[in-house]
């Protein structure tokens, strides 16, 4: 045999015996991507929750030589992209980002994989906040996701506009709301279109004039006199120019009235402070205060600072009059599809995450209080505006409807009242049992 034949010879066994030790051997640290779905832009920041994600990407690439691959998806179709792509056998995550809200719809399609032993016998289970772990857990105790934080909503309100006090009840907004049209102020603002609006505001309304939204079996029912008087409500607010008009329009441009310092009141999440920023008081007074290159604020920016100046205050929701005011809690949750083709590593990132100093980085980056109870006792949430936000949580907190198609309910409930405060005309129970029966038609 020639010397370069025997080199040759000499190379390729080299390279199968390699071939044949790496079989045999524990490959998991050469799992180098993880695949992730969220709501967040990373890539182009714009929000406190981007800038929480892109500096999460790097820490785990840092301290755990993991990239994390993030797909932005837009929070209206996040969940339900999820459940479409796990029943289409399409390309999935290896784990996502969910609201619980949505737990009924991933039940029923099986979309989620059962992680009730692995929660219980994690480090961090007993230190979860009962009311998050209960919003990723079903009616049968199954717990299919891992909550990192809650979600609640309040009341911000300008104090110059509102020097009494803010309004507690509807009837007291009628009435608070003709001088301030006379002075050229709206009375409120408040996001009153797409699935949202049901959320922030016209869903607690309705339970706080005592109607209801969903059956037992996940059907809705809002087609009560209590969603009525709620319906002739808003539509009092828009046929008599009490709130502006673009509370009708798609999108966030609802809250430019009261960052304008334009309308007294605003339907605020407690994740509202990220996008309210810059703000202008109606005495003048600018409040720019910019979010941090690095790390996370913990006075929530711009709203902090015009609570802290006694400019802007904090109220709970609207109530029907005798009514109790009424918030929806939503839990924030990381979650594994099925068709996740690394559930060890989609575990192994979720409790990474669980770390009470990450549990604290993400509940302020995302604007909410932290699932983990050492984490909501952590100094970033002493604050006023967060002990604001965790008071009236516990007062009015409620959790989210539970029906089985959670985004085909919000969404065709919200175009029925849009339909029914844009015209006066349109009888408002007519159309709440049209879209009532329709929602319910889909689900046989």
């Amino acid at each position: 045999m020639s010397l370069r034949k025997f080199r040759v010879s000499f190379v390729v066994l080299l390279l199968a015996v390699l071939i044949l030790s790496l079989s045999g051997i524990d490959k998991s640290w050469a799992q180098e991507k993880l695949t992730i779905w969220t709501k967040f832009n990373a890539d182009n920041p714009q929000v406190a929750s981007d800038r929480w994600l892109q500096q999460a990407i790097a820490a785990y690439q840092t301290e755990k030589g993991v990239a994390l691959e993030n797909t932005y998806i837009v929070y209206s179709e996040i969940n339900t992209r999820l459940n479409v792509a796990v029943q289409a056998g399409g390309t999935v995550p290896d784990v996502a980002y969910i609201d619980s809200q949505s737990l009924g719809l991933f039940n029923n399609n099986e979309t989620l994989v059962d992680l009730t032993e692995w929660v219980k016998a994690a480090a961090w289970y007993s230190d979860l906040d009962p009311a998050a772990l209960a919003a990723c857990t079903t009616p049968d105790g199954k717990i299919l996701c891992v909550p990192s934080s809650v979600t609640s909503h309040l009341s911000y309100y300008w104090k110059d506009l509102y020097p009494d006090g803010y309004p507690a009840t509807t009837d007291e907004m009628l009435a608070a709301a003709p001088p301030l049209k006379d002075a050229g102020k709206y009375a409120i603002t408040f996001k009153g279109a797409e699935g949202a609006s049901v959320e922030r505001f016209y869903g607690p309304l309705i339970l706080s004039f005592g109607g209801t939204l969903v059956g037992e079996n996940g059907t809705a029912t809002w087609a009560n006199e209590g969603a009525v008087k709620a319906v002739q409500f808003a539509r009092e607010l828009i046929q008599n120019g009490y709130a502006p008009q673009v509370v009708l329009t798609t999108g966030f441009d609802f809250e430019e009235p009261f960052k304008r310092g334009e309308a007294g009141g605003f339907v605020a999440g407690s994740y509202s402070y990220v996008y309210l920023t810059p703000l202008t008081a109606p005495s003048g007074e600018t409040f720019d205060q910019a979010p941090p290159a690095e790390g996370f604020d913990k006075n929530a920016i711009a709203v902090g600072a015009a609570g802290d100046a006694g400019e802007l205050g904090f109220a709970p929701a609207l109530s029907a009059p005798g009514g109790k005011p009424t918030s929806l809690v939503i839990a924030t949750a990381w979650a594994i599809p099925y068709g996740s083709g690394n559930e060890e590593g989609a575990k192994a990132f979720i409790d990474w995450q669980m770390q009470t100093p990450k549990n604290i980085e993400f509940a302020v980056g995302y604007g909410s209080l932290p699932s983990l109870l050492s984490a909501a006792k952590d100094e970033a949430f002493a604050a006023p505006y967060w002990q604001a936000v965790s008071k009236f949580k516990e007062e009015t907190g409620v959790p989210a409807p539970g029906w089985t198609n959670y985004d085909q309910a919000i969404d065709l409930l919200s175009k029925a009242i849009v339909a029914c405060v844009s015209d006066p005309n349109v009888d408002i129970l007519t159309q709440l049992q049209k879209a009532q029966d329709e929602y319910n038609a889909s689900l046989d």
